[in-house]
């Protein structure tokens, strides 16, 4: 099973509904969401989970803002259901306690690699709970039950032109591994990484990150990076330098059906074939898509 960790930004949030109506998110693919608007967005989403009978983890005490959750009596009801898992950020055994409220048969107790708290191994809640545990954390070890490994595999750079340094380097081989090492699944931010930003703004240099397996079935992570970096003017224009390298890729290595082809892939070729610009938003949101796609292919029993 894997379980990315993304944050309720709203090209993360479409990502996700754009799968689930496309039939393209693998049922091995359970997402967590840490929220930071109780936005329509966000309801939709929600929404389409329980339409699609899917199971979606739900951060209760996101720790990236002040949340105000949703007054709303669908929301309410939909925390009620099997395939909502309520999860909170573990910094004391009081959050085991508030989790421990919820009646559902599935919760999630997830730790990050900027907490490390005192947690009795034998509480109830901890060992009914899967176990999200940062990669290094002593809790992982001595965790019994349902254990994810949760990487941060995503290596964020200061400026998007910084990704020329590397364009092609190692993401992870958690999905090859973690049944063997005693896992239940693996988790990680996808290719956002574990920073966030509350606005936007303009880059000198747009960057498209995308993940491919390897002959030897690891993950690895291509940086596609515009080349006329010298100011924030003209992001298309920018944006089609970086798509240019992506469309180069694809073609050269024959991407076309093979396991590392996706719907999102093919999105990227046609925009580059019809000159479309939608701005960075759906960079991302195809980014995500595309790693997603091949993620789920794999856990499927794809080749």
């Amino acid at each position: 099973m894997y379980f990315p960790l993304l944050r309720g930004k709203q090209f993360e949030l479409i990502a996700l509904r754009e799968l689930l109506e496309n039939n393209l998110l693998s049922t091995n693919i359970t997402p967590i969401i840490e929220p930071i608007r109780a936005t329509s967005t966000f309801k939709s989403v929600l929404m389409l989970f329980k339409n699609k009978n899917r199971a979606i983890a739900v951060i209760q005490n996101p720790a990236v803002v002040e949340y105000q959750p949703f007054n709303d009596t669908e929301v309410t009801e939909l925390k009620q259901l099997p395939l909502f898992y309520p999860a909170r950020l573990i910094h004391s055994s009081a959050d085991l306690y508030e989790l421990g409220k919820f009646d559902n048969p599935k919760k999630m107790a997830i730790i990050t690699k900027d907490d490390n708290p005192d947690i009795d191994g034998t509480d109830k809640v901890w060992q009914d709970s899967i176990k999200v545990i940062a990669v290094g954390q002593r809790l992982l070890q001595r965790s019994k039950g349902d254990r994810v490994e949760l990487r941060e595999a995503f290596k964020s750079r200061p400026r998007n032109v910084d990704y020329k340094e590397n364009s092609d380097e190692f993401f992870s081989e958690d999905h090859q591994y973690f049944s063997q090492d005693g896992y239940f699944g693996f988790g990680d931010y996808s290719v956002i990484g574990t920073d966030y930003k509350d606005t936007g703004f303009a880059p000198f240099a747009v960057a498209i990150h995308i993940v491919y397996f390897n002959d030897k079935g690891q993950l690895r992570i291509r940086h596609f990076v515009s080349d006329s970096n010298d100011d924030f003017h003209d992001p298309a224009k920018k944006f089609a330098e970086a798509l240019n390298h992506l469309v180069e890729w694809y073609e050269s290595e024959d991407i076309a059906d093979t396991r590392n082809d996706s719907s999102a892939l093919t999105t990227f070729v046609k925009m580059h074939h019809q000159e479309i610009y939608s701005g960075l938003g759906v960079v991302k949101k195809l980014s995500i898509q595309h790693h997603f796609e091949i993620i789920g292919q794999y856990l499927d029993g794809g080749d």
